[in-house]
């Protein structure tokens, strides 16, 4: 006889959690919280026993995003699957047990403002876009049409460049006398180093494998990307690697810690929160604006590219797009006066007179 399914506190993440179905569910954060736990538990065991099977012409919220999971989720990138996943277990804790047909768009927004915690506007909008994704995917497959669809959510401020000063005054903080072993902020140093100097997307930097690096051709070989499944025929993404850089990988290989180019010092994976935690401690102490985030290092190269005078095409190859739209959109150039005023002054120079025909050159 199986046995009974029971919370379980996990010191490390500060949640109460379940198996269910074979899966790690989260139920309620902190430990204070066993009883909102154990009811969340029951919330959920209630609605797997009067979850509809996929023929049915009645389907809750749970039914629909676990048929998603099932059958569309396999096919995204990893990292996609995880963070979607994250939302949609959230959304589930609240309007799982709801039917399709009696969901309406303010049941989004009331989700959204449960999570407080989420203070950006791009934070608000991936969650809500993880939940659109699904019911547009079920819709005619499971249900007749998306009860969400006329949901919106503001944009986020623009996301810009950091400036070389900035990078700079970033660069300085994490800083210090030369050790044998590398400080913790050493290391996110090579980390901050190799996206200026390459324009990979942070998670391209913390992903990094040794066997993704070939040294004698000079560059990184991605089998696996942000934009594979996107592409018609599938391709790797290379990314070239100047000397400079070379000689960063060159070092840090030397130290021999693992199948893992970029590494903390607890010998851990980089992922998306340490590496945010660091660039918000990084900004904090140099005493820089909120908008600068660590993504805004690859803005800045597709920045210097074009002021650099390379074409967009190239610049959208080197970045990793799929097309030149995005890399148009990185590369922020409205700004940049001096830049624009010497194109400016290029389109109005003075024209060379020719000389008339029939005039003798001597």
């Amino acid at each position: 006889m199986a046995r009974s399914a029971k919370p379980w506190f996990c010191a490390q993440t500060g949640w109460w959690k379940v198996w269910l179905n074979g899966k790690r569910v989260r139920l309620a954060e902190g430990k204070a919280n066993r009883k909102a736990a154990h009811d969340a538990l029951q919330d959920l065991l209630y609605t797997a026993r009067h979850n509809p099977s996929p023929d049915s012409p009645e389907q809750t919220v749970v039914s629909v995003i676990e048929r998603y999971l099932e059958v569309a989720a396999p096919s995204l990138a990893q990292q996609t699957q995880r963070f979607r996943a994250m939302y949609l277990q959230s959304f589930s804790e609240l309007h799982g047990w709801r039917n399709v047909t009696d969901c309406r768009p303010d049941h989004l927004q009331e989700w959204v403002k449960a999570n407080p915690q989420w203070a950006s506007d791009w934070t608000k909008r991936d969650a809500i876009a993880a939940v659109q994704t699904v019911f547009n995917w079920a819709k005619p497959k499971l249900i007749r049409e998306n009860p969400f669809a006329g949901f919106r959510h503001r944009a986020g401020l623009a996301r810009r460049d950091i400036t070389e000063a900035e990078f700079r005054a970033i660069l300085r903080t994490t800083g210090g006398p030369r050790r044998r072993k590398p400080t913790p902020g050493a290391r996110f140093r090579q980390v901050l180093l190799f996206l200026w100097r390459t324009g990979a997307r942070p998670a391209e930097a913390a992903q990094l494998h040794w066997t993704d690096v070939d040294f004698d051709r000079c560059v990184i070989v991605l089998q696996q990307h942000k934009t594979v499944r996107s592409q018609r025929r599938p391709e790797p993404r290379v990314i070239p690697l100047d000397p400079v850089v070379v000689r960063l990988l060159q070092s840090i290989q030397r130290r021999n810690e693992g199948e893992r180019v970029f590494l903390t010092h607890r010998k851990t994976p980089w992922h998306k929160d340490n590496l945010g935690h660091r660039i918000r401690r990084a900004r904090e102490v140099a005493g820089l604006p909120a908008d600068v985030k660590l993504y805004g290092v690859r803005h800045a190269f597709g920045t210097r590219g074009i002021i650099a005078g390379c074409d967009i095409k190239t610049l959208s190859v080197l970045m990793g797009h799929t097309d030149t739209k995005m890399t148009e959109h990185y590369a922020h150039i409205a700004g940049k006066r001096d830049f624009l005023a010497a194109a400016m002054q290029l389109i109005n120079q003075p024209l060379v007179p020719s000389k008339p025909r029939g005039v003798d050159q001597h």
